[in-house]
Formats: C-alpha cells, structure tokens, sequence
C-alpha cells in the first residue's frame, strides 16, 4: 500500500516553494536545451525531503524528490517513487530503476526479476537476488532473469538474462557526502533482440545503492541517478 507523502504533496503540487521551481525549471527545457540543476549544499540540507539527481542521456541534471513510499506487490522490495516538478517520475528498488513515467523518449513500463531458470508466472520469491548486494569481503557473482515491458508501442515480455559481478572499489563524491563504495557491473543480455547492455552500481558499506548508471533497455534511455539525502524508513 502507497504511503503518500503529505505534505510534500502540497508543496510540490501547489507549488509554494518558488525556490524549487526555480532550480528545477521544466522537464524539457533540462533535456532538450541541456540545462544543468546545480544546487548548494545548504539548499539540498534545508528541503526536508529525501532527494536524487537525475541525469537522462548526459544532458544535464534534473532535481527530483521523494513522492511515495511502497512496496512490490509480487516480492515484498520496498520502492522508492521520485518526481520532478513537472510529475515525471522515477520508480527505483534500492537504486535500480524498475519503472518510469512521462520521460522523453523511452519509459520502462514493468521489470519482473525471477531466480535464474524460473521464468514462469507464478515463480517469483524473495528480492534478494535483485536488490540486495553482497558487500562482504569477497563478492561472490550472481545470476538471475527478469522480463523488461517498455512504452511507447507496447513493447512487452522481453527476456533477459542477468550476471552481476564486482569491479573494485571506488570513491563517490556527492554534494552532501564523500563515500567509500562497492562497485558492480550487471551485464545484460536479452537472447530474443540478440543485444546486451551493462548498468553500473555504486553501493555502500550498508549495501544501499549511492549512485547508479543504467539503461530501460538496449540502445535506449542513459539514466545516472546520484543519491542526495537517502530515505530512512520507519521500518
């Protein structure tokens, strides 16, 4: 079930806070004239909101905050929904984006994981294999499938096959933080289109995804998405 976040509601929709619509201009302008959000670290402290940057095909940032909070109904993965000023939304599973709304170009409609060898409706478990990270010592690869449901053209039920390793560790600078990370590569491979694509995770010590690259599908969408404030669930 949605929990919505009330208040930010109000003043994200009625807009009352000038300052954010300022520094968020439009959805178009910041893709299709190249605008670049670059907000000060005390504005970013200020807003009483978890928020993301978002970067679609490397032209520049867009500001986006926290609208929803809930759950996938299939698996139990807690999902994060990010909006911008304009109501595009971002739907992420600790970092990994599982759905999109109103973007240019492409959106992700649906992304179903499933243990590897499993692809059947009623063969969904525990997300562990998709959105936990092994951060221990020595990450070990993982497997599993998925099937990726895109817009426009009802493009749907395409399978993938998916391995993640680890590459090393690396530093993330954000404009709050400075963060030693884990980073993994996930290689993508989808046998009915004969095309593959790699997203790339930045994750912390506590496994939360710090910063991601990733495709909606092949020779599609670029999305960097660099975590600002992290949400804290009451849980």
């Amino acid at each position: 079930m949605l929990k919505p976040l009330i208040i930010f509601l109000g003043l994200f929709l009625a807009g009352c806070s000038q300052q954010f619509q300022d520094v968020n201009s439009t959805f178009d302008e910041a893709f299709f004239r190249s605008s670049d959000v670059e907000l000060s670290k005390e504005y970013i402290q200020t807003l009483p909101y978890s928020s993301i940057y978002a970067e679609v095909n490397e032209q520049g940032k867009i500001f986006m905050v926290l609208a929803y909070v809930g759950k996938n109904s299939q698996t139990g993965a807690e999902q994060l929904k990010w909006m911008s000023s304009d109501k595009a939304m971002i739907v992420t599973e600790n970092g990994r984006i599982v759905q999109t709304l109103l973007l240019p170009y492409d959106n992700l409609s649906g992304l179903a994981f499933q243990p590897l060898n499993s692809l059947s409706s009623a063969s969904y478990s525990s997300p562990d294999f998709a959105s936990v990270f092994d951060v221990s010592a020595n990450p070990g690869a993982q497997k599993w499938q998925a099937v990726y449901d895109w817009q426009p053209n009802y493009r749907l039920g395409y399978k993938a096959n998916i391995t993640r390793t680890y590459v090393g560790n690396e530093t993330v600078e954000t404009p709050l933080a400075t963060i030693d990370t884990k980073k993994f590569q996930e290689k993508i491979n989808f046998p009915m289109l004969e095309k593959e694509m790699t997203n790339e995770y930045w994750v912390d010590n506590n496994g939360k995804v710090v910063k991601t690259i990733q495709y909606l599908g092949p020779d599609m969408t670029r999305l960097e998405l660099t975590v600002l404030k992290n949400y804290q669930s009451n849980e």
